[in-house]
């Protein structure tokens, strides 16, 4: 991907969270968006766009809070009120993408393995 299709994609990204602030259920209607279609291919990959920006963050929040001794849900939620618009869509996406439904649920695995070095224990994180 050149630097500019990068920056081409991002900004549709940004696109949808600005409408997104304004009606979440806009994430039925992706393919409308100016360059949604041309740059991503469908409407199941910008959520899975969102989706991977959402995990990174959360991520970093997770080594935090290892470091810090809290839980994973407390950056979870931390994560969900900085970013509302990004939780927004991707709560609105999920009741109609089934490859985000099973892309979000791994999101699990990464906080049990970001807390106990493994993923076998369950801890509730959205």
């Amino acid at each position: 991907m050149s630097w500019t299709e990068f920056r081409a994609r991002r900004q549709v990204l940004e696109d949808v969270l600005s409408r997104v602030e304004a009606d979440p259920t806009v994430v039925r209607r992706l393919a409308e968006i100016p360059g949604a279609r041309e740059l991503f291919g469908s409407s199941d990959e910008i959520l899975l766009a969102l989706q991977q920006r959402w995990s990174g963050h959360l991520a970093a929040l997770l080594d935090q809070a290892v470091e810090e001794g809290t839980a994973p849900r407390d950056a979870w939620l931390r994560l969900a009120e900085e970013q509302p618009a990004l939780r927004a869509a991707l709560d609105a996406g999920a009741t109609v993408s089934a490859a985000l439904r099973r892309e979000q649920r791994t999101e699990q695995e990464m906080a049990d393995a970001h807390m106990t070095g493994r993923a076998t224990k369950r801890v509730t994180v959205g």
